[in-house]
């Protein structure tokens, strides 16, 4: 079929119809919005985009279905990126004789097709495919029309809610509600899609017809919230044209708008990165270095991903940061960029990941933040290597700016801490109490600027 190929690395297995998994949804009865539902297709406060999807005849991996579904988005960047694993279900290779080979071939499938993944500006462009493992077979599905005959029949709720929102545009408001009905043809679908924050913005709920072939129609639309016009946040790096005010208090709630403004940041970090590495390598920095800002990049995708969906978790609508292009910089700019952005704040911002990771209440932000805080350690180094690279190759003059820069920062970070976070940031999202905070930039500043001044006193 157009759109999906196969490539057997053992028994040659035909591709197949479908997609495994358990057959059914759960949910009773409600009413939500004014319309009737049967079923809710999320799992808790989540909806997983692959699980319960199913085969038209429900067989079982032993009988040659497919034994492992992964969505992967690729992001249109220039440099090497990897694969983001959107979602997955299931136990790759798992049934065949040659599963070491077939799972080295998976690792290595990648594809330049694919349909195009919706996004509201908060990452770079980017297309989805799909990618299946049944017994030692790989394949892969590239197109909406080769996934729907991919899934083939639509046989529960959990297939029409995996079609749906295969692009990203929609998404279940996993609440507890009922959100899916059964019809004579398909399946009804109670989604959202949009945010409220910027002027013109707006969130809409929609009812989509899923056909049992899986084609989606929207029926009904209705508004649910108007865009605040005043609801911006981020801070202005070089080039950032989007406001910077915060987003007002009625907007969202303080564990939401502390992710917005996170995911507001972390998808702006993508340029940065991207830009570092660009300019690094037209330095002709080591090697190492390059690639590293280049991983940095891709691990900034990851986080702005992640912490805008524990944003819209918690009722915030994260807004994308609009960087205009700048001009090319010199060595002195890159270099006062790279100490307050990567040697001050990134620094401060691992140590304050590593405190939520240990002190938030919430487990899931807990456990997004113990990855995050790996990841800003790397960056945080990334940072003081650019430095000692960089600097040496400045005049004395520009390296006692750098230094002025790299101090004042610090002396602005160290205003700002001296606010106290909240109640609820501390033990829900494990924000560090002022006292706590100035002790950890007290311990930057011993560990890393004061030796840092002494090398250009």
């Amino acid at each position: 079929m157009e759109g999906a190929s196969t490539s057997p690395t053992g028994s040659g297995s035909e591709a197949p119809n479908g997609m495994s998994g358990a057959q059914g949804t759960s949910g009773a009865s409600r009413s939500s919005g004014g319309f009737d539902r049967d079923v809710d297709v999320c799992t808790g406060q989540e909806h997983r985009l692959l699980e319960g999807v199913t085969r038209s005849d429900g067989s079982a991996p032993a009988d040659g279905a497919v034994d492992y579904m992964e969505l992967r988005d690729e992001y249109e960047l220039d440099g090497s990126s990897s694969p983001v694993v959107v979602a997955s279900q299931g136990t790759p290779c798992a049934f065949g004789p040659r599963t070491t080979k077939c799972k080295q071939d998976l690792a290595a499938l990648r594809s330049a097709a694919g349909w195009r993944a919706f996004s509201y500006g908060m990452e770079p462009p980017r297309h989805r495919y799909l990618v299946w493992t049944a017994q030692d077979a790989i394949g892969i599905v590239t197109s909406i029309d080769a996934l729907r005959d991919f899934v083939k029949v639509v046989e529960n709720g959990k297939d029409a809610a995996f079609l749906a929102t295969a692009t990203g545009e929609y998404r279940f408001v996993c609440d507890g509600s009922a959100n899916a009905k059964r019809t004579p043809t398909g399946w009804l679908l109670r989604v959202q899609s949009g945010h409220a924050c910027g002027e013109g913005a707006k969130i809409e709920e929609h009812m989509l017809d899923v056909t049992g072939t899986g084609e989606v129609t929207v029926t009904q639309t209705k508004l649910v919230q108007e865009g605040d016009p005043n609801c911006a946040i981020g801070r202005r790096p070089e080039g950032l044209a989007s406001t910077r005010a915060r987003a007002r208090e009625e907007c969202i709630d303080p564990v939401g708008r502390f992710f917005t403004d996170a995911a507001h940041l972390e998808a702006a970090s993508v340029v940065a990165f991207e830009r570092l590495a660009s300019e690094l390598s037209m330095l002709g920095a080591p090697h190492a270095l390059v690639e590293s800002a280049l991983a940095s990049r891709d691990d900034e995708i990851r986080h702005a991903r992640m912490t805008a969906k524990a944003a819209r978790r918690r009722g915030g609508h994260p807004v994308a940061p609009v960087i205009e292009p700048v001009a090319r910089r010199t060595m002195l700019e890159i270099a006062l960029e790279n100490a307050v952005e990567g040697c001050v704040r990134e620094t401060y911002g691992a140590l304050v990941a590593h405190h939520q990771a240990l002190a938030a209440s919430d487990s899931s932000i807990a456990a997004m933040m113990r990855g995050i805080a790996e990841d800003e350690t790397r960056h945080a180094g990334l940072a003081w290597d650019v430095a000692a690279w960089l600097e040496p190759q400045l005049s004395v003059e520009d390296r006692m700016t750098v230094a002025s820069a790299r101090a004042e920062a610090l002396a602005d970070l160290r205003s700002a801490l001296g606010r106290e976070p909240g109640r609820e940031l501390e033990d829900v999202a494990g924000i560090p109490p002022a006292n706590r905070a100035l002790a950890l930039l007290d311990a930057l500043e011993g560990r890393f600027m004061q030796p840092a001044l002494a090398a250009v006193a």
